[in-house]
């Protein structure tokens, strides 16, 4: 690798032209789908837009495994695996004795689970670890209207809630086991022993009577395309997202997403329910929140694949998210600072990724606007915050690592955002040919530090059993790629021992984003990257490790003020 500055490098690595075998519906094989590379969602497109040798890249085989490609089917209004056309409605379940019927007075046909008190807990489960980060649902509407399901009252024959009932409980069983996995896990380190959560011993630590989360998955299937224009179907659709999501975290599911827009913006959660009159207290706070989690849905995935919004943020005048005034806050500090995070994402998109061509000047514009937004909403934040940033130059290193141990799954979920938010508009700089080198580098510096930090984040999380309904691998894809360009590139803002252990931190965590009881050794590996950082840092990747705890390093002050 010579020293070369990031724009001529990125131009002597540009893939072979000659096009690889389309794979039917993959965007990056669709001819002019991402003209400006601005793709960051998998192997390929992380590839292509930092313009990793064709040489390094020969021998990979980065064909994305088909589940990665689940999504809404074009021309039909089904999934791309077809999962969802072999169901049926009413159909008896595979072990009818967990299960109870129930028929409504409207003469619904409905399999509920048969262990009521295990049903409870299970949406208990939902609400305490996983609603609470992602408010779908408020708790006590949500009790009453399973009573009613049970009781089999015509009311409650809904099909957006029927098929949100099933969505919960898979979620709900989905955390239940993950953390009893990690109970498992738990002991056998206490033992030195090894790890007994194989899929068949975790799943007989659940009751014996009560079903598998692949079954309430399929009846919700079953019930999805009666689903009409009703909140409750919204809500149905955002719980599909997330269980399809925690299946296999690196999807986008971007048509999905498109379908959360189109169907809110319908029943006008676009507009302030505040100022209608015609919305109850509990009414307007459910509506603003399932607009906030559309919202962050739609400016997360279009920011990671590099595309348009599917609603600008002129298009609405709904508050964001706000706790509550009277009481405990039923909702974290993670999902209220989403909004105003979403807020920025939208802006760097409309500012810096639009297919219209931008001059320097314009480019610096916009990117000093956004920083100092990204600024004032840090200074907004408790002043614990402050500490994950900047300030920390003269602890003495103990103080460091308890700054890292003692971070908090809400507090790691907002760094997280923060974090990557401000990488995607560092490398809209760093990446631009038309700004003045010292600019770029000065970029490129700052996303280093801070793509480091995202992996010391993310290695702290993962100690949290819920964590995988929450964060994606792509993040650490991203962050890890940022640090090989940066090697590449002669910008030392790492050593090379410290951006070894950053790569090898993210690869060794990566299968940590599956569930515990699943396999290890191949989910979730990353063939690109792996190859790359052997290649750039002359290192047999398989024995390397950490030499000491990581800690966080203070990010550029690029005095805006």
């Amino acid at each position: 690798h010579q020293q070369q500055p990031p724009s001529q490098q990125q131009q002597q690595q540009q893939p072979s032209p000659v096009p690889a075998p389309a794979m039917p519906g993959h965007s990056e094989n669709i001819k002019g789908a991402d003209p400006h590379n601005h793709n960051l969602s998998d192997d390929r497109a992380l590839a292509k837009t930092f313009g990793v040798s064709p040489q390094i890249m020969q021998d990979l085989k980065l064909q994305p495994h088909a589940s990665d490609r689940e999504d809404i089917a074009i021309g039909s209004g089904g999934l791309i695996s077809g999962r969802d056309r072999d169901v049926v409605e009413g159909a008896a379940p595979r072990e009818p004795d967990k299960w109870v019927h129930v028929r409504s007075s409207a003469g619904a046909a409905l399999w509920l689970p048969k262990d009521r008190a295990m049903a409870d807990r299970i949406v208990g489960v939902y609400f305490e670890r996983l609603n609470y980060h992602r408010p779908v649902f408020l708790k006590h509407e949500f009790g009453l209207a399973l009573d009613s399901l049970y009781r089999g009252d015509a009311a409650q024959s809904d099909p957006g809630f029927v098929c949100s009932a099933y969505l919960v409980l898979a979620l709900g069983t989905l955390s239940e086991l993950s953390h009893r996995a990690c109970g498992l896990d738990r002991q056998a380190r206490e033992k030195q022993e090894p790890s007994p959560a194989a899929m068949n011993a975790v799943r007989k630590l659940m009751p014996p009577d009560w079903p598998e989360h692949e079954e309430f998955f399929h009846r919700a299937l079953a019930v999805k395309p009666e689903l009409r224009v009703t909140v409750s179907s919204l809500q149905a659709l955002i719980l599909l997202h997330w269980y399809l999501y925690t299946e296999r975290q690196g999807r986008t599911l971007w048509r999905l997403v498109g379908s959360l827009v189109r169907l809110g913006i319908e029943l006008g959660l676009n507009h302030d329910p505040t100022t209608q009159q015609i919305f109850s207290e509990h009414e307007c706070r459910l509506r603003i929140r399932l607009w906030g989690i559309v919202l962050m849905h739609d400016r997360g995935t279009s920011i990671q694949l590099g595309r348009p919004l599917a609603i600008a943020p002129n298009d609405s005048s709904t508050p964001q998210p706000a706790p509550l005034k009277t009481s405990a806050s039923d909702v974290s500090e993670h999902f209220l600072y989403s909004a105003p995070i979403a807020e920025i994402q939208a802006d760097i998109i409309q500012s810096l990724y639009s297919p219209q061509a931008l001059t320097a000047d314009q480019i610096q514009r916009h990117a000093t606007r956004i920083l100092k937004s990204m600024v004032e909403f840090r200074n907004r934040m408790p002043d614990r915050y402050k500490w994950y940033f900047s300030g920390t130059e003269d602890w003495p290193i103990e103080r460091k690592y308890r700054l890292v141990q003692e971070i908090s799954e809400d507090e790691g979920l907002t760094l997280l955002k923060i974090g990557i938010t401000r990488i995607l508009l560092l490398r809209a700089l760093f990446s631009s040919k038309d700004l003045h080198y010292p600019q770029r580098r000065r970029a490129l510096i700052d996303a280093i530090i801070i793509s480091h930090n995202i992996i010391v984040v993310h290695h702290q999380l993962i100690r949290f059993p819920d964590i995988a309904f929450f964060v994606s691998p792509i993040p650490l894809h991203i962050a890890a790629m940022v640090i090989l360009y940066g090697h590449m590139s002669r910008c030392e803002a790492l050593s090379k021992q410290v951006a070894l252990e950053d790569v090898w931190m993210a690869l060794d965590m990566l299968p940590s984003f599956r569930w515990r009881w699943e396999r290890k050794d191949n989910n979730g590996g990353h063939p690109l990257i792996a190859r790359l950082a052997e290649k750039v840092l002359e290192v047999n990747l398989r024995q390397a490790g950490p030499t000491a705890q990581p800690v966080l390093i203070p990010e550029i002050n690029w005095d805006i003020e």
